[in-house]
């Protein structure tokens, strides 16, 4: 199948709701030639990450609104200026005659000459093509020309001034590295790199032990080790987590939030396989996640059960408690770059609500003196730093924030890494090159 109409359905596929990732990677599947799959995830990712850009441009050149247009039409516009503009390799009038042949039968007659005209204009006057520039309307360059949804931006500017909000947006229109954790319950660290040094794998160290960007583009399914659980695919931030809450062997732990498994087997390997860990999650789908996750990673002490973690109960008290609570992801926009697009401020305002009545919960699943840790992979006061006031409203006798930087300075991070007055920690992803994170740690008292 023809690249462009491929990229166009995937595009199609990511506009009614699906997730970035995973609609690449099933259409992905269907393609032999790695250079078609490179083309493809370039051209999906790049238009989602500059799709303010794109239509700023599209609103210079149609004569159609682009609140009128077909969403296909719109789609393959975004695809054919995406290609003159930022594929070099590609020659324009091949990107345009590939355009408007993929538009083809997604769309009414008319549609494909219209797609025509207008990238044959764009070609013409490209040069001619004028950006909003920070002096003279910031607010515009971060919404047009940096491609942020206007309620996110005024949101971040709020909270974080002009120069730390546009250093938050460039760095989320960068490609994302792939980041692979180490599983030591099945290989040493030396051993693990040494076949990746056998196979000519390049390995970028990063700031957390144990954690690597890896230079390939095979795939991490046909990476080294993978199937036989060598490493899991996890953040840095998300990786923190665990070496944060730093579990005992031995210990009874609850995970309120665990799919897909990536935090419940870190902790699980950080306690020597031994104790229990419950892992919770709504759906079934998301619990085949976990044990497929263990199994591969040969992770033998965490239980799954389907429950909702606001009404889940247990006879048995907890040592420890993780909540990574579901957020509304916005530290994720550079691995997601969708996300933007489908969030909203009364998004943040539900999740918030959710999240309290998780903390709610698992205050009264954890043994006095008992550890709570809460993360989320986001950047809005709302789920983060206020839940947490909230919280110590709520149970002023019962919890206390305990400073997470004694633990940045155990685990040899207090010079990366800051945490406020209060000890919680935010982890910002265009000055510690990694996720947007929030995390607190409390104990019950």
């Amino acid at each position: 199948m023809n690249s462009r109409k491929l990229t166009l359905e995937i595009l199609m596929e990511i506009s009614r709701g699906g997730y970035s990732n995973l609609v690449l990677d099933k259409y992905l599947k269907k393609i032999s030639d790695a250079r078609d799959r490179a083309l493809i995830t370039e051209m999906v990712y790049g238009i989602l990450r500059l799709k303010n850009r794109l239509d700023y441009i599209i609103k210079q050149f149609a004569s159609i609104p682009i609140e009128k247009m077909d969403p296909p039409v719109l789609q393959a516009l975004r695809m054919g200026i995406y290609q003159i503009l930022y594929l070099d390799r590609i020659p324009g009038r091949a990107a345009v005659h590939e355009t408007v042949e993929a538009v083809k039968g997604f769309s009414k007659r008319g549609a494909a000459g219209f797609v025509n005209g207008v990238l044959r204009n764009i070609i013409r006057e490209k040069e001619e093509l004028v950006f909003p520039v920070p002096e003279n309307d910031g607010r515009s360059y971060l919404v047009d020309y940096l491609s942020h949804p206007e309620w996110l931006v005024d949101y971040w500017l709020g909270i974080y001034g002009f120069e730390k909000t546009r250093a938050l947006c460039e760095y989320n229109n960068q490609a994302a590295e792939l980041i692979i954790r180490i599983n030591t319950l099945k290989y040493s660290e030396e051993d693990f790199l040494k076949v990746y040094r056998e196979e000519g794998i390049e390995l970028i160290t990063t700031w957390l032990p144990g954690s690597y960007a890896v230079l390939d583009n095979r795939g991490v399914e046909n990476l080294p080790l993978y199937r036989e659980g060598g490493f899991i695919v996890q953040g840095l931030s998300a990786a923190l987590v665990g070496y944060i809450m730093n579990p005992l062997s031995g210990m009874r732990i609850l995970d309120m939030a665990a799919a897909p498994g990536g935090k419940s087997t870190h902790l699980a390997e950080l306690m020597n396989n031994q104790g229990e860990i419950i892992a919770l999650d709504i759906h079934e789908h998301k619990l085949n996640l976990i044990n497929d996750n263990c199994r591969r990673l040969g992770v033998e002490i965490v239980k799954g059960i389907i429950s909702d973690a606001r009404y889940f109960k247990s006879v048995e008290k907890f040592d420890m408690i993780l909540l990574d609570a579901p957020c509304s992801g916005l530290g994720l926009i550079r691995q997601k770059p969708e996300i933007r697009w489908n969030k909203s401020l009364a998004d943040i305002q539900e999740l918030a609500a959710l999240q309290l009545e998780m903390l709610e919960n698992a205050i009264r699943l954890l043994k006095y003196e008992g550890i709570l840790l809460y993360s989320t992979c986001t950047l809005t006061r709302e789920e983060n730093q206020e839940n947490i006031a909230r919280l110590l409203e709520l149970y002023p006798d019962k919890i206390e924030i305990m400073d997470i930087k004694e633990d940045l300075k155990r685990l040899g991070l207090a010079d990366i890494l800051e945490t406020d007055e209060n000890g919680l920690l935010e982890i910002f992803p265009s000055e510690n090159r990694a996720e947007g994170f929030f995390i607190a740690k409390l104990k019950k008292r």
